[in-house]
């Protein structure tokens, strides 16, 4: 079964990596979530996708500069073109407990740039998602699988891949049990570099209307969208 992540929550619907996301994308049958881990500068793991945090609470700092205290302070949602006024970001730990009352959906944790150089945190990360049914961590940084792995080597990880990445060998991501890839690279050398590698992939940055989502590639095991139940729609074509 292919699964579709709602990319931040349903951010095509509400404001990204927000509980209104979140829960927007259960209501709208979602089988699972994406979310982006970031660090503050006490080490606490907050769900934000950029450490740059002008962008979604206008204030011009990084959040490696503040603790979860002063985290809390701010708003997510506010920024220069639309004053929306929102909630603290969710620290990892508030997610998980929220993820589980909703029914324990399909998790995709992205560990960010902030958790590079520091593998007690992502440790920490992975053992708090520990028991978790249905939880993979991703990373466009390598190095964060390889600590996922030599801390739980049955946790599930996945590079995403860049135009950059090592297609001419891609066996030497040996840590990452599959691949994200963006639409972009939907062509037949990127699919084929992988499917010699005998691994899965996931896709993101799919909005439905793609020709292909209705009948992929069998090693495709899942796409990443912010409009998951057009997503949906699109795969019961190919049904």
């Amino acid at each position: 079964m292919r699964k579709v992540y709602a990319h931040r929550g349903a951010s095509g619907y509400a404001f990204e990596n927000t509980l209104k996301a979140f829960e927007k994308a259960v209501g709208i049958g979602a089988d699972g979530i994406e979310t982006d881990l970031q660090l503050t500068k006490d080490g606490v793991p907050v769900i934000i996708h950029d450490a740059d945090l002008y962008r979604v609470t206008g204030l011009r700092k990084f959040i490696t500069e503040l603790t979860l205290d002063e985290m809390r302070a701010l708003k997510i949602g506010r920024n220069r073109w639309k004053r929306m006024f929102g909630k603290p970001a969710m620290t990892f730990a508030e997610f998980l407990e929220w993820a589980r009352a909703a029914g324990s959906p399909s998790l995709n944790i992205e560990l960010k740039e902030t958790f590079l150089d520091q593998p007690d945190a992502v440790e920490q990360a992975v053992m708090a998602a520990k028991g978790y049914p249905d939880l993979h961590f991703s990373s466009f940084h390598y190095p964060l699988l390889m600590q996922v792995k030599q801390t739980d080597p049955g946790r599930e990880t996945a590079l995403i891949l860049t135009k950059k990445s090592r297609w001419d060998n891609l066996g030497v991501y040996g840590s990452s049990d599959g691949f994200h890839i963006h639409k972009r690279l939907w062509s037949g050398k990127y699919l084929g570099a992988i499917e010699r590698e005998h691994k899965f992939a996931r896709v993101y940055g799919v909005d439905g209307t793609e020709p292909f989502i209705p009948k992929p590639e069998p090693f495709i095991r899942g796409w990443i969208t912010d409009f998951p139940d057009t997503v949906k729609k699109a795969m019961q074509k190919g049904s």
